[in-house]
C-alpha cells in the first residue's frame, strides 16, 4: 500500500510538469543573454537581445511610499551598464520564469534579485514582451518593479 501511494505521488508530480517548447527555450535564452550582457557590461550583447524600438519602464517607490513609473531608453540603459567602473560587479539573479508564447509574441514574468558587488541592492519582477523576427526573438517591452524590502 505504501509503495502504491508513493508511486501515485510521483506520477501526480510528473504529470503536473510541463515540458518547455522550443519557442519557450528560445525566449528564455534571449532573456538570459540580456543578463549575461549586463553582467559583462557588454552593450553589444545587450543590443543583440533588443528590438530597435524597445520600450523600457520602471515602477518604483518614492520616499513617501507612493509609486511612480519612469520611462527609460535602451540607449541610456546600455550606456549606464557599459560605463560602470571595472570594480563594480552587477548580477541580476532570476528566481522564476513564467513564459507564455503565441506565434510570434511572447510574454515573460520573472522574479529577480539584483546584486551590486555581491550585496543585495533590490528585488522585484520583470515583465517582458518579445517579438519573433525572421531570425530570432527580440525584446520589445520590459517593465520592472524595484523595491528594497521583502527581497529575501
Amino acid at each position: 500500500m505504501k509503495s502504491l501511494v508513493i508511486t501515485l505521488a510521483i506520477f501526480s508530480f510528473c504529470f503536473g510538469l510541463k515540458a518547455q517548447t522550443n519557442a519557450e527555450i528560445e525566449v528564455k535564452n534571449t532573456i538570459e543573454q540580456l543578463f549575461v550582457g549586463m553582467s559583462k557590461k557588454d552593450s553589444s550583447m545587450i543590443s543583440s537581445t533588443m528590438h530597435p524600438n524597445v520600450r523600457m519602464q520602471t515602477v518604483s517607490y518614492t520616499t513617501d511610499g507612493s509609486t511612480k513609473i519612469t520611462d527609460g531608453s535602451a540607449t541610456d540603459f546600455k550606456k549606464q551598464i557599459a560605463t560602470l567602473p571595472s570594480n563594480v560587479k552587477i548580477e541580476e539573479r532570476i528566481l522564476s520564469y513564467d513564459i507564455k508564447v503565441d506565434g510570434s509574441l511572447a510574454q515573460v514574468w520573472t522574479t529577480y534579485q539584483f546584486f551590486i558587488n555581491d550585496k543585495l541592492s533590490h528585488c522585484g519582477v520583470n515583465a517582458f514582451q518579445l517579438f519573433k523576427t525572421d531570425k530570432q526573438w527580440k525584446i520589445i517591452q520590459v517593465s520592472d518593479t524595484r523595491r528594497k524590502t521583502g527581497c529575501e
